[in-house]
């Protein structure tokens, strides 16, 4: 399974005109953001203590590597702030506290508006499982240097389970290449 994402991931990076080459009458100077993110995560198949588990709050993190104008790579991860509990098949599999990164490729598609792509792993004392994201976020300005960040991803876990979060991300630029 993972092998057809690594797949649709390549794909996507081919299929856009502007992978790598510059447009006209614009220049780009790599840069890094990093990112915290406040969040909650829903876990439709989670119980906890045998009572249905809605919403899982969770924190975030984000650095990204802008290589290009519309790309950057990123490494994500984040952490649910509470125990809950998924059945799968005839089995239930706790999850305490799990932390989750990932390796992420970033399309820009317009100004404050960008898609993300990319596996990882959510590491957990019970069992760790491979998973993939697939995102979205929209960004609003606050100054050259910070922006605020609405985010909603889906995570597959395994066929385990999924998830899907919703999160407030606080961004800020911490390194931009000098002319």
């Amino acid at each position: 399974m993972m092998r057809r994402y690594a797949f649709l991931l390549v794909v996507i990076a081919l299929l856009s005109n502007q992978a790598f080459g510059q447009e006209e009458g614009s220049s780009h100077r790599p840069k890094i953001r990093g990112a915290i993110m406040m969040a909650n995560s829903h876990v439709p198949s989670a119980t906890e203590g045998g009572k249905k588990v809605a919403v899982i709050p969770t924190w975030g993190f984000d650095i990204d590597y802008f290589f290009h104008r519309r790309w950057s790579a990123a490494v994500q991860g984040d952490i649910k702030i509470q125990s809950f509990e998924v059945e799968h098949g005839n089995a239930v599999l706790e999850r305490s506290n799990p932390i989750a990164v990932a390796g992420i490729l970033h399309y820009h598609a317009l100004r404050h508006w960008s898609f993300y792509v990319g596996p990882g792993i959510e590491l957990e004392q019970h069992r760790n499982l491979s998973i993939f994201k697939f995102g979205s976020e929209y960004s609003f300005e606050i100054s050259d240097k910070f922006e605020i960040a609405l985010n909603l991803i889906y995570v597959t876990k395994e066929d385990v389970y999924d998830e899907w979060t919703f999160g407030i991300a606080f961004n800020k630029l911490l390194w931009r290449a000098r002319d």
